[in-house]
């Protein structure tokens, strides 16, 4: 599980890089992707056996900036479909 989370995460920076050249115009893709990686990335801080408080600081930052992304992808879905 450990393995394929991390290639998981890697997987969805590289869609996130393409994605943010190829997709200027549906900056919805983007954000909503950037909310997927922030969202891996704090179930795998949660993974890591002692969490320490860089662990519980990066957990706290990712969980805002998923929720930051997700509401933006949000406002963003809505302003392209008006």
């Amino acid at each position: 599980m450990g393995s394929s989370l991390l290639i998981l995460i890697i997987a969805v920076a590289i869609f996130v890089g393409i994605a943010s050249k190829k997709f200027y115009d549906r900056p919805y893709i983007v954000n909503f992707g950037i909310a997927v990686m922030m969202a891996l990335l704090v179930i795998q801080t949660f993974q890591m056996t002692p969490i320490g408080g860089l662990g519980y600081a990066a957990i706290i930052l990712c969980s805002i900036a998923f929720v930051f992304q997700l509401v933006m992808g949000i406002k963003n879905l809505k302003t392209v479909s008006q």
